[in-house]
C-alpha cells in the first residue's frame, strides 16, 4: 500500500528495529556503557526516555548526566563538557576562564617573584639564511577534478613555462607550505580515509611520502626554518593541540596540552619560538611557546578575539586580527605585545594577512560591502596602497620571494585564476589561465594565510 515492491521486504530502521508501519523488526542492538553508549553505526543512544524520565545508565533526566573530574570531564557519549561558562566566565571545576598567566603582558613580563620572563626576541634572519630566491608559485586546482596543490615556474602559457601536479592524488589536497630551501613541500590530505593526514613531497612532485597516521585529523603544517621541523595542530585529544614532527626521522612531540583549542601556529625566524591562538581564556588570543623551556607566554589577554597570528621574518613583530564589533581589523606589536599599531581602520573585514620577505611590509585583504580587495602597508612609513579596485573578489595576497610583486586570486576572467600585481600597485596580469579552479597561491617559503584557504 506505501508503494514498495511486493518482491522487496520494507527496510528495517536499524536503529528503531522497526518497519515504517512500526512493526518489529528484531532485537535492538547494543548499545550500553560497554559501547560507550553508541550504537553500531555511531550514533548516540545516550538519550532520555520520555516514559521513566531516566538516561540509559538510570540518571534522572532532570538532572544531567555525571560529567566532572571523575569522568574526565566527558559526556556518556564521549562529548567534553570542560568549556568555559560565558557567565560565570568560570570552567567546569571553578577554574576562571580569565585566569591571569604566571608571565605576560598583563604583569608586566613579572613572575611571581618579581623576575623578569620577558621574551626574547630570536636573532633576525639574515639575507644568506633564505637560499636561493626560486620564482615559482605552489597553488590550488581542481583541473583534474578534485582539489590538488600544483607548481608553476613562470607565467602559463609562455613557452618556458612549467606546470607540475605536486600532490597527485584523488582525494582532497590542500594547505602547502615550501621549505626554506625550496626542496620540499608539506600539505596535508584526506586521500589515505575519512581524517586529515600530512604529506610531504619533493618540489619536482616525484615523490608524496605520508608523515602521520593516527585516528586524528592533522592539519595547518608549516615548514621550520630549519628545512626539517613541521609544527602543525592536531585533534587526537579531543580537542586542538600544537605538535612538532622532524620530517626526516618522523620524531613527533606534542607542545602544548590545554584543555582548550590551541590553533594556528606559526614559527618565529628560529626552531625556538612558534605563535599560536588558543581559546582558553574564554576568548581567542595569541600566546608564544619557547620549544626549549616549554614556557609559554600570553601576549593578549582581552575580552574579544584574536586570531592568525603571523611573527614578522625579521622576528621583531606579529602581525594578528582582532574583532572589533562586526568586523576584523589588522594590528600588529611587538612580541611581548607591546607597542600595538593598528594597521587598518575597522571598516570592513580584513584577512589573508601575509609579511614581506624583510618584515617591513604586509599584504592582506579587506572585505567592504560585497567587494574584496587586495592592499599593501608599509611599516617604514605607515603607508597604504590599494592594488586592486576590481568589483569582485580580489584575494589570498602573497609575496614573490624578492618582496617586488604580490600574487592573488581574482574571478575576473569569470572563475578564479591567479594573478599578480607590484607591491605598491599598477599592472595587472595573469601567472596561470585554466579555465578551472585555480585560486590560493604561495609565491615564497612560509605560509601565510592566504595559501591556507581561509
Amino acid at each position: 500500500p506505501d508503494g514498495t515492491s511486493c518482491e522487496q521486504p520494507p527496510v528495517c530502521d536499524p536503529i528503531t528495529l522497526t518497519y515504517p508501519d512500526g512493526t518489529t523488526c528484531g532485537e535492538p542492538p547494543v548499545c550500553n556503557e560497554s559501547t560507550n553508549w553508541l550504537y553500531p553505526d555511531g550514533t548516540s543512544c545516550f538519550a532520555c526516555d520520555p516514559e521513566t524520565e531516566e538516561y540509559p545508565d538510570g540518571t534522572s533526566c532532570g538532572e544531567p548526566p555525571v560529567c566532572d573530574a571523575s569522568t574526565n570531564w566527558t559526556y556518556p557519549d564521549g562529548k567534553s563538557c570542560y568549556v568555559c561558562d560565558k557567565e560565570s566566565m568560570e570552567y567546569p571545576d571553578g577554574t576562571s576562564c580569565e585566569k591571569t598567566p604566571v608571565c605576560d603582558a598583563t604583569t608586566d613580563w613579572l613572575d611571581a617573584n618579581g623576575v623578569s620572563c620577558k621574551p626574547t626576541p630570536p636573532e633576525p634572519k639574515s639575507a644568506e639564511a633564505v637560499g636561493i630566491c626560486e620564482q615559482w608559485i605552489v597553488f590550488h586546482t581542481f583541473r583534474d577534478g578534485n582539489l590538488e596543490v600544483y607548481r608553476l615556474d613562470g607565467v602559463e602559457g609562455d613557452p618556458d613555462a612549467v606546470l607540475i601536479n605536486l600532490s597527485q592524488s584523488d582525494g582532497t589536497d590542500s594547505r602547502p607550505s615550501r621549505s626554506p630551501k625550496d626542496d620540499k613541500v608539506l600539505f596535508q590530505s584526506n586521500r589515505s580515509g575519512e581524517n586529515i593526514q600530512l604529506f610531504m613531497t619533493d618540489s619536482a612532485g616525484s615523490s608524496q611520502i605520508q608523515l602521520t597516521d593516527i585516528n586524528a585529523n592533522n592539519i595547518n603544517a608549516m615548514f621550520g626554518p630549519d628545512n626539517e621541523l613541521a609544527v602543525y595542530q592536531s585533534d587526537r585529544n579531543g580537542n586542538w593541540d600544537i605538535f612538532v614532527l622532524n620530517t626526516t626521522t618522523g620524531e613527533e612531540q606534542q607542545l602544548t596540552s590545554s584543555r582548550a583549542n590551541d590553533v594556528n601556529p606559526f614559527w618565529s625566524p628560529s626552531t625556538e619560538w612558534v605563535t599560536f591562538q588558543s581559546d582558553r581564556s574564554g576568548f581567542w588570543n595569541v600566546y608564544l611557546l619557547n620549544l626549549e623551556t616549554g614556557t609559554e607566554y600570553q601576549v593578549t589577554n582581552l575580552t574579544a578575539n584574536h586570531i592568525f597570528p603571523s611573527w614578522s621574518p625579521n622576528g621583531e613583530q606579529l602581525a594578528y586580527l582582532a574583532q572589533t564589533g562586526n568586523t576584523w581589523a589588522l594590528y600588529v606589536s611587538d612580541i611581548d605585545g607591546s607597542n600595538v599599531i593598528q594597521i587598518t581602520n575597522g571598516i570592513g573585514t580584513v584577512g589573508n594577512l601575509s609579511w614581506s620577505p624583510e618584515g617591513e611590509r604586509i599584504a592582506y585583504q579587506v572585505e567592504f560591502q560585497g567587494n574584496t580587495d587586495v592592499f599593501s602597508y608599509d611599516l617604514r612609513d605607515n603607508t597604504e596602497y590599494q592594488l586592486t579596485d576590481y568589483e569582485g573578489a580580489d584575494s589570498g595576497p602573497t609575496w614573490d620571494c624578492g618582496g617586488a610583486n604580490i600574487s592573488f586570486t581574482s574571478i575576473r576572467d569569470g572563475v578564479p585564476n591567479v594573478f599578480q600585481v607590484p607591491w605598491t600597485g599598477g599592472g595587472i596580469s595573469n601567472l596561470t589561465i585554466s579555465p578551472f579552479t585555480d585560486k590560493w597561491s604561495q609565491w615564497s617559503p612560509s605560509k601565510e594565510l592566504a595559501s591556507q584557504g581561509y
